[in-house]
């Protein structure tokens, strides 16, 4: 059974390591999904800011270019379309991603500059729609045709009064890589800062979750080896008890027998009355080292484990007719008061009736002869309270916690472990063990139960088709 239960203990440790463990690398795997979805954001907003920025790039060349006199004057003005070229390649060392500029009045094209040649009409397809900017410079995508490889383009159109009446409209497109190459250099830096960020988070939980196993264990190993330890330390005191509790009886026991012998020795000059006092007190002598030795071997049992619900009164009453002939040689009465209804109290029944009957024997043996132990019952504060009130000396204050010791004992015959067992054995059941002063002389122990949860009609159904009825 032991060896069940740790094992039971053991599986719940690895349990909840590996739960422990798992929800780290959850935790995890958040973090890094969640630094994925800010990448994520943050190159739509760096690609949105790049393009934002040649959409400007592009609206101030058109809006300079429209500018220029040569596009407003009519033909033979001063400034000639030379210049004008000469002015469209100089923009196209500024800005490589210039693809052409193009003026054109009623329809006719009047300039047209490309930095790369096209094939055919080099008309776009595909253009799509335009658009206004806020400048009034038009936004136009269109695909051009340049050797055998097809470019998108950004087109910008503004539309300028000419000297002559005639409206010119200036177009100036400027390759869609330029976008790109604008958000390069900050989508390298936000992907180099979160590949960092990631291998952050990775690399520190899975440093978390290692130390979390590897300490988890560890307490696993030293909560192991403290149960050994104090099994080490009880079984040495379990033997120390068990050879201080023996030494003295059989010193006694061994003074009686020389004695008993010593007697018998004398042949027809033996005395039978002495010989009888002295085969009385080698029998009561083993009868104390039995009583001793039926301890020990309770308190080294391991504890039962099974609950039950178990009725008050009747538990007192069985208690006290296992004592009766016990109180009756010791001409002791017991006066018992069991509060009605009573209830039910929920523990072991084994483990419970011997502690109260340790109590009860305790106070038998410090009752007088001819006096009188009370046992009472009420339910207080959501236990079961049994009372035990004797009519001996009392138990003093500097005492009262001292006599739940384990092996202390203020009786040359007693052995020091029934209330040890009584408060080991209440303990279990969730309850507590407690003196005081008894109004009336002597001391009261208090016995703290728990109640048992109140029967439902399903769970008296359920009991009685278990019963077999």
């Amino acid at each position: 059974m032991l060896k069940r239960t740790a094992m039971r203990k053991l599986n719940v440790h690895l349990s909840l390591t590996v739960i422990t463990a798992l929800v780290v690398l959850l935790i995890a795997g958040l973090a890094g999904g969640t630094l994925a979805l800010l990448r994520r954001m943050h190159n739509q907003a760096a690609h949105t800011t790049a393009a934002q920025s040649v959409i400007d790039k592009g609206r101030q060349l058109t809006a300079n270019l429209a500018d220029q006199p040569v596009v407003h004057g009519v033909e033979g003005a001063s400034q000639n379309w030379n210049d004008f070229s000469r002015l469209v390649h100089s923009l196209n060392a500024v800005e490589d991603s210039l693809q052409f500029v193009s003026v054109t009045r009623n329809g006719v094209t009047i300039f047209q500059e490309h930095t790369v040649a096209l094939d055919g009409s080099g008309n776009p397809k595909n253009p799509e729609k335009p658009s206004l900017t806020e400048s009034g410079v038009q936004l136009e995508r269109k695909i051009l045709n340049v050797g055998r490889q097809s470019i998108p383009v950004v087109s910008f159109m503004a539309q300028v009064p000419g000297e002559d009446g005639v409206p010119r409209i200036v177009e100036v497109g400027l390759r869609r890589e330029a976008v790109e190459r604008e958000e390069k250099a900050t989508a390298e830096a936000i992907r180099s800062m979160f590949t960092l960020s990631l291998i952050t988070v990775v690399v520190s939980f899975s440093i978390c979750a290692f130390l979390v196993v590897w300490m988890m264990r560890r307490e696993t190993v030293r909560e192991r080896q403290r149960r050994d330890e104090e099994h080490l330390a009880f079984s040495g005191v379990l033997a120390n008890g068990i050879v201080h509790d023996f030494r003295n009886p059989m010193s006694s026991l061994k003074l009686d027998i020389q004695m008993l012998q010593k007697e018998a020795s004398k042949g027809i000059e033996c005395q039978l009355k002495r010989v009888g006092e002295l085969a009385d007190r080698v029998r009561n002598t083993l009868d104390r080292m039995d009583k001793v030795f039926q301890e020990f071997l309770y308190l080294s049992k391991p504890s039962p484990e099974g609950m039950e619900r178990i009725r008050l009164d009747g538990f007192v009453r069985e208690c006290v007719e296992m004592l009766a002939s016990r109180l009756d040689h010791a001409g002791v009465k017991v006066d018992c008061e069991i509060a009605q209804p009573a209830p039910d109290i929920l523990g072991n029944r084994s483990a419970l009736r011997r502690a109260l009957i340790n109590v009860i024997i305790n106070a038998e043996q410090f009752s007088p002869k001819g006096g009188e132990v009370k046992i009472r019952t009420a339910c207080q504060d959501g236990h079961g309270l049994i009372e035990v009130l004797d009519q001996g000396p009392g138990i003093a204050k500097p005492e009262r916690k001292r006599i739940f010791e384990m092996f202390y004992t203020t009786r040359p015959q007693g052995t020091g472990l029934g209330l040890f067992l009584a408060r080991t054995a209440l303990e279990k059941a969730g309850g507590h063990i407690a003196v005081m002063d008894n109004p009336a002389g002597g001391a009261c122990f208090r016995l703290m139960l728990p109640l048992a949860p109140e029967v439902t009609e399903e769970t008296k159904n359920e009991q009685t088709q278990s019963a077999g009825y």
